[in-house]
């Protein structure tokens, strides 16, 4: 990828990997761990399958979550994830506003949690989660569909 398609890759999809982010993270790590995401996918871009540079973009941006996470696991900053946001809340947020959604919604495991957040909040085709989550197109179906039958019978219940 030359410099010219990368900054295309880089407008095209600096917004969406944001909203990625913002739903993940605190609002004021958002901007560094998107200037650390697409850090990354300079160093790596001739790694980046072109058609597919959004899931990478994911993929990088949970690698880049998960060590944000694992550096800032200090009393402080859980009490600060405790104080009232400073920005307008995403719409996963304001979906689990509603007490049986959220109840339905804290019974699923982080993995089919990740999973329906990338289909519905990231609109994102098999095709694209199975790049995200560095597994087979079929297998993302499998988890998926379990997923979404897991949540319609928490629903229920709640």
């Amino acid at each position: 990828m030359n410099p010219e398609q990368f900054q295309s890759v880089f407008r095209d999809f600096l917004d969406p990997v944001s909203k990625f982010l913002a739903r993940r993270v605190e609002p004021d790590a958002v901007e560094d761990l998107a200037a650390d995401v697409f850090g990354v996918a300079w160093n790596k871009r001739d790694q980046i399958p072109m058609g597919f540079e959004l899931p990478w973009l994911y993929k990088t941006a949970r690698y880049v979550i998960a060590n944000h996470r694992r550096k800032n696991q200090s009393g402080i900053k859980l009490l600060m994830s405790l104080s009232a946001p400073v920005s307008a809340p995403s719409a996963e947020t304001i979906a689990l506003a509603e007490h049986g959604l959220a109840e339905a919604w804290s019974g699923l495991s982080a993995k089919q949690r990740e999973i329906i957040s990338l289909s519905a909040f990231e609109e994102l085709s098999s095709k694209e989660i199975a790049k995200v989550l560095e597994t087979s197109e079929n297998s993302v179906n499998i988890r998926l569909s379990r997923a979404r039958k897991k949540f319609a019978e928490l629903l229920k219940e709640n």
